[in-house]
């Protein structure tokens, strides 16, 4: 049976995608994937989805279009779902008109989701809007990649009253320049160039059409950039707060509800954020007990534990009014806040979030005649139930999701300010191919990560003392402070 191909629009930056773009990425059997697309989606499939990196950048192709069009083919005939995973939008100047009639000509089927596309969104991420009111009411996008080997009509783009937008033209600014000036366009007209939109190295370069040229070799433009001609490249309309992590770079590593938790709080105070997700979680469902009326307690030690449980309730068609009696203690912020999501309130949270200070706490709380049910990971601390053994406190100890080691995908972590570590098990699987940046500060979330992190490594490193998402934001503004 032959398969679908589906070309996804990836958007200029991190979480520029749409939600049916990261649908189409979930669901598929391979994901065929360009040079300019945020990493962090690839964490996003099937553990077995096969991923083809097939990248682009200027003289530097690792496949030829026809040879994309070929892998797109031989993979949709093996009857796989296949995304083709673009930067911006695949139909500006993303060859995705290509990859469709290819694949229309062999009998398959293939469906399009929209992307951002660059041309709008990196100049409006540095403070130029394409259009604006008595100034520019049109833009134009061209593509300045073949500027140098086929004439353009610069005497009809000079005449034009709005935006000229030229989209890869870093390599043929002078070209373009002077064939703007030559065939009228005004050499005083307002020009920018901006590269690298959305990420921490972005750049703006300011001139004229006339200056704009020698300015981009003064300074040393980057690519991928694009040129800005006319009047709105004046603007500059930015976001002028000034925020405390405004700048960093951090890796965050762990499972994929950590990683994108703490990533939400961190991004909030202008941090720029890489993904690791080193972790995948095996459910056990199963072992989540059918009568829960035998218990007066319910214990989280994980965010983890409270979706798991909860997402099976639900597939039981348990009325939640069944869980009336019961009350629920939370290792920390950040599990508090997951079952708040579930619309119940945590009964207890400990003074400290560790596994000894919640074990020892919990048992004071609870007392010698309480049902405690405890949901929680394979490889949880012992020094939970240790202290729960002390203090005579009854308890039944359910194993229902595991975590597995996840091959780290290749990263360039040179420029990382901090690197922190959610798991003992995850600092395992980092090392399992990579190494320490040498100029990151590096931060665990308790004493078991830090404990199997000098098993590594002799780099000096930090344990928040809040072991939570919340403990790790705190060190590092301590650090920043």
């Amino acid at each position: 049976m032959t398969g679908h191909v589906t070309l996804v629009g990836a958007g200029p930056g991190p979480g520029l995608i749409t939600r049916l773009g990261v649908k189409a990425i979930q669901q598929a059997d391979v994901v065929v994937y360009d040079d300019l697309i945020d990493k962090d989606l690839l964490q996003l499939t099937q553990p077995a989805c096969k991923q083809i990196y097939v990248g682009k950048r200027f003289k530097k192709h690792s496949s030829t279009q026809e040879e994309i069009n070929a892998i797109l083919v031989t993979e949709a005939k093996e009857g796989n779902e296949v995304v083709r995973l673009k930067g911006g939008d695949s139909f500006v100047f993303g060859r995705g008109g290509e990859e469709y009639l290819a694949l229309e000509k062999e009998g398959i089927t293939c469906s399009v989701i929209p992307g951002i596309s660059s041309a709008i969104a990196v100049p409006a991420s540095l403070g130029i809007p394409v259009t604006h009111r008595e100034v520019a009411q049109s833009f134009t996008v061209i593509t300045g990649h073949t500027a140098g080997t086929r004439t353009e009509d610069y005497a009809a783009l000079a005449k034009l009253k709005g935006t000229l937008l030229f989209l890869m033209g870093i390599h043929s600014l002078e070209t373009i320049t002077r064939s703007l000036i030559e065939n009228g366009k005004d050499k005083d007209t307002p020009a920018a160039v901006v590269c690298r939109g959305f990420s921490k190295d972005a750049v703006r370069i300011n001139g004229t059409l006339q200056t704009i040229a020698e300015e981009a070799i003064r300074q040393k433009a980057p690519t991928p950039g694009i040129l800005v001609v006319g009047d709105v490249a004046g603007f500059s309309m930015t976001d002028k707060r000034k925020k405390p992590l405004s700048g960093r770079q951090i890796v965050v590593t762990g499972t994929s509800s950590f990683v994108d938790r703490l990533q939400n709080k961190l991004q909030e105070k202008g941090a720029g954020v890489q993904k690791q997700v080193l972790l995948e979680l095996i459910e056990y469902p199963e072992r989540i007990p059918e009568d829960l009326r035998p218990y007066n307690w319910i214990v989280f030690t994980s965010s983890n534990g409270i979706a798991l449980f909860f997402s099976e309730l639900k597939k039981r068609r348990f009325d939640l009014r069944g869980l009336g009696h019961c009350k629920f203690a939370c290792i920390g912020s950040g599990t508090r806040e997951r079952l708040e999501a579930q619309q119940f309130g945590a009964d207890f949270v400990p003074t400290r979030y560790t596994a000894d200070t919640f074990g020892k706490e919990l048992a004071q709380e609870a007392g010698t005649d309480a049902r405690l049910l405890i949901l929680r990971a394979e490889k949880g601390s012992d020094k939970l139930t240790e202290a729960l053994d002390q203090a005579g406190c009854p308890y039944e100890d359910r194993k229902i999701y595991d975590t597995q080691w996840k091959e780290p995908a290749d990263t360039d972590l040179s420029d990382a300010d901090y690197l922190v570590f959610a798991s003992a098990q995850g600092v395992q699987s980092f090392f399992h191919r990579q190494t320490l940046p040498a100029s990151a500060r590096i931060i665990c979330i308790g004493e078991q990560t830090a404990r199997e992190l000098q098993q590594h490594t002799k780099q000096s490193f930090h344990t928040a003392r809040e072991h939570s998402a919340d403990g790790i934001v705190a060190q590092i503004m301590e650090w920043e402070a």
